[in-house]
């Protein structure tokens, strides 16, 4: 298992959709008699590629790439916990797949008011989009990390505000774990959704495509 905010191999084994197939539900209680909100999404299996023009060469991505189960839960605490299920164990040193993806991220956006598309990072084009906030995992080839995007500040001319958060990865089983403090008060429903990236140019610009993601809308609504 790797886990932490960052993590380093020692050896060879050292948006606009949003989510499908939404199912929330009561997990048990915690010891204070609070219990837990979980909100799922499915996702068919087979379904990530590589968006190119030559799909006879690069037909579909990675196994570990293609997610088939996504999970958010919010704790009695406000904390989030987000888990995805792919189809295949994330290896612990991955290729990055050619032509020329720089960084893979799997990742979870939280579209906190449907009313509103942040323009700016982890993006630079002019036009919005959807989420508010994103928790992703990433790997650059050399090492894996886990960070929050904040992206509520660009909407009224600030920064991005990017926090380390912790992770693991268990074989096929993605998580990360956002503190309340780093969100703090949502809406009772919010769209969310469990997504995989290549970047091929820098974090931070236009040179960025889905591996995978769901088709439709997923909610956590309790």
């Amino acid at each position: 298992m790797r886990s932490k905010t960052r993590w380093t191999p020692a050896g060879p084994m050292a948006l606009a959709a949003l989510g499908a197939v939404a199912v929330f539900g009561v997990a048990s209680a915690t010891e204070d008699g609070a219990p837990s909100e979980v909100s799922t999404v499915s996702d068919p299996v087979g379904d990530s590629y590589f968006p190119w023009p030559d799909e006879t060469k690069f037909p579909f991505a990675a196994p570990f790439l293609d997610f088939f189960f996504g999970q958010l839960t919010k704790t009695a605490d406000g904390d989030f916990e987000l888990l995805m299920e792919m189809a295949d164990a994330v290896p612990g040193e991955p290729t990055l797949p050619k032509p020329g993806v720089k960084e893979i991220w799997w990742f979870w956006i939280f579209d906190l008011d449907s009313t509103t598309s942040p323009a700016g990072y982890p993006w630079t084009g002019a036009g919005g989009r959807p989420p508010e906030f994103i928790v992703y995992v990433s790997w650059d080839g050399t090492e894996f990390a886990g960070a929050a995007i904040d992206r509520r500040p660009l909407l009224t001319g600030g920064e991005a505000i990017i926090t380390p958060v912790p992770f693991t990865i268990d074989g096929a089983t993605v998580e990360a774990f956002l503190d309340s403090e780093l969100i703090g008060d949502v809406p009772a429903s919010f769209g969310w959704g469990p997504f995989t990236f290549l970047w091929s140019g820098p974090v931070g610009s236009e040179g960025v495509n889905f591996a995978d993601y769901c088709e439709a809308g997923g909610v956590f609504n309790p």
